[in-house]
C-alpha cells in the first residue's frame, strides 16, 4: 500500500508540476508575441474580449495537454518500476 501511495503523490506531482511550467511558459510566450502581460482577469473594463478569449483558449488547451502528459508519463513510469521488481515482491504475503 506504501508503494501505491508513494506513486500516487509522484504522479499527482508530476501533472501539477506539468501545469504550473506550461502556465508559466505560456505566460511567457503571450509576453513576447503580444508585448504585454496576458489578461489575468477577463471581467476588467479595460480587457478586450477578444484577448480575454484568445488568452483563456490558448493557456487552458496548453494546460490540459501537459496534465495529460505528465499523468501518462507518470503512469508510464510507475509500470516500469513495477516490470523490474522481482514477481516475489509483487505478491501480498498472505498469498
Amino acid at each position: 500500500m506504501k508503494r501505491k501511495m508513494l506513486w500516487s503523490v509522484v504522479g499527482y506531482t508530476a501533472v501539477i508540476g506539468a501545469g504550473l511550467l506550461t502556465r508559466h511558459t505560456a505566460r511567457e510566450a503571450y509576453r513576447k508575441a503580444a508585448g504585454a502581460a496576458p489578461p489575468e482577469n477577463p471581467g476588467r473594463r479595460d480587457t478586450r474580449w477578444r484577448e480575454a478569449l484568445v488568452w483563456g483558449m490558448a493557456s487552458g488547451a496548453l494546460v490540459g495537454v501537459a496534465r495529460v502528459v505528465g499523468h501518462r508519463l507518470g503512469e508510464e513510469a510507475r509500470r516500469r518500476s513495477e516490470r523490474r521488481r522481482p514477481r516475489r515482491a509483487l505478491e501480498h504475503p498472505g498469498d
